[in-house]
């Protein structure tokens, strides 16, 4: 359907997928449980068109305009400009539907002859069953409304309805979307599925969202991070005193930044991609470099020469003079050998050469930023020789007032010694694609995860899961 007009449902990541939004004339039912933000992305879909130029007509049998605007308002700022404007028209029936089918019927009609809108809301067809009594004569409303408005006139309709008992909505729909609630084992989550789109194939039906102040309903891709080809330098962010930024704005608003000598364990569950795994390390790092300040990385067993450039940054020289990246031998990428110190297999030469290291950066005055993958050094040491060196690294730590980032992948014998020496403990999950976040010390809600490397540099952004 190349050259159909499209209407936008203000979901980016949903009209990506189709095509641009939703094609002119469809009928799109709007499903879900009480609570699960149908009403707000019917209104986030009006508001975006009327940033078009378009008119919705918005028919409700269920709350006064007051209310509605009240409800949504908070989510969706602009929506009292565009019913102001007349972008929006309001239309409550609540009263009338009591009447009967007919006053209905010719009330939407008229609404419709006079103000000409593009779309046209009807919340919800559940209200008017449960107001007529009669499934039968909702059917009736349903079908005179598609004879005469919408195979006709080609206004695009977003018909609400509740729960999923709903046979011939779904039969005279051209496209549904169902708004829930799905569970794992440790907490639950909002998906917006696509269960429904007539002439439109698509790859991905499920999809995670979130309520968000100011911008209504946020829905997100399945990660699928890859990098910049070219790097953009950024200005570091804003620290107080006592603390080190962790590098992420969001991150440090959950958190409240890295404190100065802090041990700082990020825990990650099964499958998590690698560019993820080194997400948090990244974007400290970035912050770190972009001030000259030092960083030493001890990274995973899978760790390769390629894995190195995300960590080249903010340009070569920096790096190579503030940063140093333990590595195997044979993994060493002769380009940028300044900053990497080849990894022997001697226990001692090689922690040795690590306090060396770590011993000039505080010769120079750099605060330091030390990353350990945990798998490796309990590969090198052993679980008793990987906790003593541990020890060690938090007291230095706290000593000098750095902060060391412990990367904990699953399994590792390790992670239970060394909890109780972290002043953070953090979580990362993949779920179906999704990367979930939680702090388990300082404690915090589950958010959303997105790690973003398209834009020249390492971010990370956190949407909180409610």
């Amino acid at each position: 359907m190349p050259n159909t007009t499209r209407f936008p449902s203000g979901v980016s990541v949903l009209d990506r997928r189709l095509g641009g939004g939703f094609p002119e004339g469809y009928v799109i039912n709007v499903r879900g449980e009480p609570g699960s933000g149908k009403t707000l992305l019917v209104t986030q879909i009006a508001s975006r068109n009327a940033e078009l130029g378009r008119k919705t007509l918005y028919v409700s049998f269920l709350e006064d305009k007051e209310k509605f605007v009240n409800a949504a308002s908070t989510l969706l700022p602009a929506l009292k400009h565009h019913l102001d404007t007349r972008r929006i028209v309001y239309v409550e029936l609540s009263s009338i539907i009591r009447g009967g089918v007919e006053p209905v019927m010719e009330m939407v009609l008229e609404k419709v002859r006079s103000e000409q809108p593009q779309i046209l809301v009807f919340d919800s067809y559940s209200a008017v069953l449960q107001a007529i009594g009669s499934e039968a004569e909702g059917r009736s409303v349903l079908s005179n409304l598609f004879s005469r408005i919408f195979s006709k006139k080609k206004i695009t309709t977003l018909i609400i309805t509740e729960g999923d008992q709903n046979d011939f909505v779904s039969y005279v729909a051209d496209g549904i979307i169902r708004l829930g609630r799905r569970r794992d084992s440790e907490s639950s989550f909002r998906e917006l599925e696509v269960l429904k789109m007539r002439s439109i194939p698509l790859e991905q039906s499920r999809y995670l969202y979130v309520f968000q102040r100011g911008f209504g309903i946020r829905v997100f891709s399945p990660f699928n991070g890859g990098l910049s080809e070219k790097l953009k330098p950024r200005p570091p962010l804003a620290e107080k005193k006592g603390v080190y930024s962790t590098g992420s704005s969001s991150l440090d608003r959950v958190i409240g930044c890295y404190p100065k000598g802090s041990l700082v364990l990020w825990e990650t569950g099964p499958n998590i991609p690698e560019l993820v795994y080194y997400s948090p390390a990244l974007v400290s790092a970035a912050n770190f470099l972009a001030q000259r300040r030092g960083l030493m990385v001890l990274p995973s067993l899978e760790f390769t020469s390629e894995s190195i450039k995300p960590y080249v940054y903010p340009d070569r020289k920096t790096f190579e003079e503030c940063a140093r990246i333990f590595l195997d031998d044979v993994l060493v990428d002769q380009s940028i050998s300044k900053a990497v110190v080849p990894i022997t297999g001697d226990k001692d030469k090689d922690l040795a050469e690590w306090n060396n290291v770590y011993q000039e950066f505080k010769r120079l005055g750099k605060p330091v930023l030390k990353v350990i993958s945990l798998d490796l050094l309990e590969h090198l040491f052993g679980k008793e020789d990987a906790v003593s060196v541990l020890r060690k690294a938090y007291m230095s730590t706290a000593y000098h007032g750095d902060v060391t980032l412990m990367m904990a992948k699953p399994g590792l014998q390790v992670t239970e010694e060394v909890k109780y020496m972290s002043s953070i403990r953090i979580s990362l999950r993949f779920v179906d694609g999704y990367v979930i976040f939680k702090s388990v010390s300082p404690f915090s809600e589950y958010y959303v995860y997105e790690p973003r490397f398209s834009r020249g540099y390492p971010e990370v952004h956190l949407y909180q899961i409610n």
